[in-house]
Parts: structure tokens; C-alpha cells; sequence
């Protein structure tokens, strides 16, 4: 054989190997051992996690338009399909009894007028705790990692600006920030320990202490952004997924400042699609440069046009 024929094979299978993510599977016969029952049990369970997400976006929709009869209507269809087992199954207790707080706050508020806001609010908590238990490995309310650190920036701006009342501009950035906790907290609690909340919340408030104590002259103004660092970090710790010693927790540890672990991701699947385009122009490259010395060594003039006479 040929040293291109056989350069032409090793690329391709490097080809192949990239594109499937490196996966190879040293036990092809696992998933055909696996029982039918067992097969059709996951299969109704996640097309009742499908149906609980895709109610949870109509409700969060209708509450976005404020229309209570369709939106009370949603909400005792998921309370209903919440309730049974096999749901369950996804997800944490605490989790669950955080969703279903959230339902009956909702249900609570919606006949009330002025409330819109409330229930509102109640909606989107679904919307994030639905989609987490049924999209586990890339849940929406992990994008909130993003919009926490811009809450930050915003208190930090607030108490460095000149202006005379920067401790209340803190305090009300303070408070969006919290109002950003209570609205992932559902999602948050199906897939991680209720620490880790606590946690971040207990932090939020040493922020607004650290906050008036700096205003009143009982503590230097520098501890208020020592503090937002440290609420930075627990707000890091919340977003990794635990039970990892290296691999995503190690790398959210080593991330540039204001980057977060979504965004570390989208730049290493971009260096890899250059690495492989990379790759594919030169095999082509390699392959052009082989026909044109093939040409060259029969002693033929090279001519990209085979009809020219």
C-alpha cells in the first residue's frame, strides 16, 4: 500500500475520532443487555419530564401576558403530573418541596388582583425547577452564573461612586441580586445541596451589614469589596458540579476573572472546531501537494484544466 493511501486512512480515522468526541465505548453490548421494562420506564419518565417542562414554559408565557384562567389552568395540570412517582424520581426532596411551595404560593396569588408580579415571579421559579429536572446536564438556571456576577459589579459600582447616598444604591442592588437567589433557588435545590444556598444567602447578608457598618464609619469602606469577593466565590461554588475534584470545579478555580464556566466552554468548543478545519485543510493540502509531485515526476507539465489541448 501506498504511504498516502495509508497517511489518507490514519487521517480519517482521526477524523472520525475527533467528531465523535473521542467516545469509544469498550462495552458495545451494555445498552443491548439492558431489559425492555426498563427501557420503557425511562422512556415514560422523560416524556412526563418533557410534558411537566413544556407546561411550565406555557404557564411562565401566560404569566408574561397576565392571563390568570389559562395560567390557573396550567398550574393544577402540573401540580397533578408533579404529584406522581416516577417524576419524582428526578430531582431532590428539597427540591420538590421547594416546587411545592412555589406552586401553591402561585395558585395562592392568582385570584388576588395586584398580585400579577407575585405569581409572575412563582412562574419562572417552574420554568427554571421544570427545566432542571428534566435537562439535567445544561439547565437553564445555570446562566444565572453570568447574571450574578453582574449583580456584583453593580454593588461594587454603586458604593465606589461619589454620590451621597452610594450605601442605599448598594442596598438596592443588594436587593436584585436576592431577588436573582429566590429565583433560581427551586432549580438550584433539584440539583444541589441546600448548603450551598444558605450559604450564598448568608453571604448576601454580611454584604448589607459590611454595607451599613462601612456607611456609618464603624468599618473601613475597603471591607465592602473584600466582602463581594467572597460572595463571588460562594456563588462560584454553587454553579460547579459537585462531586468533582478536578475537572469542572478545578476549572472554574482557573478561569479568568469574569468569565464563567458556560462561557469556558463555548471558547473550547470553538478551539476545537479550528483544530479540526485546521486538521481537514491540511490532509487536503497533503493531498494536492501528492498530485501535483505525482504529475511533476512523470515529466508532465501541471495544468489544473485536463481538457486543454
Amino acid at each position: 500500500m501506498k504511504a498516502s493511501s495509508i497517511f489518507a486512512l490514519v487521517c480519517a480515522g482521526v477524523i472520525l475520532v475527533l467528531s465523535t468526541g473521542c467516545n469509544l465505548d469498550d462495552k458495545p453490548g451494555l445498552a443491548a443487555a439492558r431489559s425492555s421494562a426498563t427501557i420503557a420506564s425511562e422512556v415514560s419518565e422523560t416524556g412526563a419530564l418533557e410534558q411537566l417542562s413544556s407546561w411550565s414554559d406555557a404557564l411562565y408565557a401566560a404569566a408574561n401576558n397576565s392571563n390568570r384562567q389559562e395560567a390557573y389552568l396550567l398550574l393544577q395540570r402540573i401540580e397533578g403530573l408533579a404529584a406522581k412517582k416516577d417524576v419524582r424520581s428526578s430531582g431532590t426532596p428539597a427540591g420538590w418541596h421547594a416546587f411545592d411551595l412555589s406552586l401553591q404560593a402561585a395558585k395562592k396569588a392568582m385570584p388576588v388582583q395586584g398580585t400579577a408580579s407575585l405569581w409572575y415571579t412563582e412562574a419562572a421559579k417552574l420554568k427554571l425547577a421544570s427545566d432542571a429536572v428534566f435537562r439535567p446536564e445544561s439547565p437553564l438556571w445555570l446562566q444565572y452564573e453570568g447574571v450574578l456576577r453582574d449583580d456584583v459589579q453593580r454593588i461594587r459600582v454603586s458604593w465606589q461612586s461619589q454620590i451621597e447616598d452610594r450605601a442605599m444604591a448598594a442596598e438596592a442592588a443588594i436587593g436584585i441580586y436576592g431577588a436573582h437567589i429566590d429565583r433560581l433557588e427551586v432549580a438550584a435545590l433539584m440539583q444541589r445541596d441546600a448548603g450551598s444556598i444558605e450559604a450564598l444567602r448568608d453571604r448576601l447578608a454580611y454584604i448589607k451589614e459590611i454595607v451599613n457598618a462601612a456607611d456609618s464609619g464603624q468599618v473601613r469602606p475597603e471591607a465592602v469589596i473584600i466582602a463581594l469577593d467572597s460572595l463571588n466565590d460562594s456563588a462560584s461554588a454553587l454553579f460547579r458540579k459537585p462531586g468533582y475534584e478536578g475537572g469542572e470545579a478545578a476549572m472554574s478555580e482557573a478561569l479568568p476573572p469574569g468569565m464563567t464556566v458556560g462561557q469556558q466552554r463555548e471558547t473550547s468548543m470553538q478551539v476545537a472546531e479550528l483544530f479540526i478545519s485546521a486538521f481537514v485543510m491540511g490532509v487536503l493540502g497533503y493531498a494536492g501537494w501528492r498530485k501535483y509531485r505525482g504529475v511533476q515526476d512523470k515529466g508532465l507539465p501541471f495544468s489544473g484544466n485536463k481538457n486543454k489541448r
